[in-house]
């Protein structure tokens, strides 16, 4: 089985925030995140939209086909 669980420490246990049948003894992988991390501020990328050329001016397959003849010295 491999899953990928949310939990938090509560200073004494880790609490997983899912229900997870799992058996005694069974091997796990815990990954701490940075809390400070978290927090910061996401970048909107909405302010990057439609700067610069575009990448397909004409049609994708002849961009394309440009790429496969220009591949070789």
């Amino acid at each position: 089985m491999l899953e990928a669980v949310k939990g938090y420490y509560d200073g004494t246990h880790i609490v997983m925030e899912e229900d997870v049948k799992m058996d005694a003894g069974q091997e796990v992988i815990i990954t701490i995140l940075d809390a400070k991390k978290q927090s910061a501020k996401k970048a909107d990328l909405r302010r990057y939209m439609g700067k610069g050329p575009k990448m397909f001016q004409s049609d994708a397959q002849e961009y394309v086909k440009e790429l496969r003849d220009n591949d070789r010295i």
